[in-house]
């Protein structure tokens, strides 16, 4: 580990925490793109976001740099990028329809919650599936709301029918993050999605 005296938290800066930080920029940049309505960028750099959560894990494993501000650092951006950013874009994507406010709250809330619990559990381990988490993990919920955004994009709804829709996901959503459903690490469900959300990138551009 680096001695920095001078700034001392530079001393945990690696590859994993800096690809931690370029997603938690990159979610912020999305957020930014919105509120210039610039829809299809801002769901690119979203999908880079959820991209690098990814990648981020990958990266402190087979360098052997995971570390504990690694996982706080991880903690964090997925607070912002997956239980907050979410929440914002549908707000503002539907017309601010006040109504939607307890459910959003809600989802950030159940996300919040999902975060702080996996800091105590951890990942669980199985000989016969593998790691699984308990509870659907914040990075698959948000990677689910872009899919389906991208979908009623697509279908043209108009903003009422939005706002209906990602809400009814939102409260199914916060109740899967709490839930003791156990998701694969690496099942099918995680592996399907390296599919679609590119393809939702791409409907986003159409």
């Amino acid at each position: 580990m680096r001695d920095n005296r001078i700034f001392p938290v530079l001393q945990y800066l690696n590859v994993p925490n800096g690809l931690t930080t370029i997603s938690l920029i990159t979610g912020f940049g999305s957020f930014i793109l919105l509120l210039e309505h610039e829809l299809a960028w801002a769901f690119t750099c979203y999908a880079v976001a959820i991209l690098l959560d990814r990648l981020d894990g990958v990266a402190a494993r087979r360098l052997g740099q995971a570390s504990p501000i690694g996982g706080q650092l991880d903690s964090l951006a997925d607070a912002v990028n997956f239980c907050l950013y979410p929440p914002l874009y549908v707000w503002l994507l539907t017309g601010q329809m006040y109504w939607t406010l307890p459910i959003l709250l809600i989802y950030v809330a159940a996300g919040i919650w999902r975060l702080a619990y996996f800091n105590i559990a951890g990942m669980q381990e199985e000989s016969e599936r593998g790691g699984y988490f308990i509870g659907v993990p914040t990075t698959v919920c948000a990677s689910w709301f872009v899919i389906l955004y991208s979908l009623l994009h697509i279908a043209a709804v108009d903003s009422t029918i939005k706002a209906i829709v990602l809400s009814l996901y939102f409260l199914l959503a916060a109740l899967l993050m709490l839930s003791s459903i156990p998701y694969a690490k690496n099942g099918i469900a995680t592996k399907l999605l390296y599919l679609l959300i590119p393809g939702s990138v791409i409907l986003m551009w159409l």
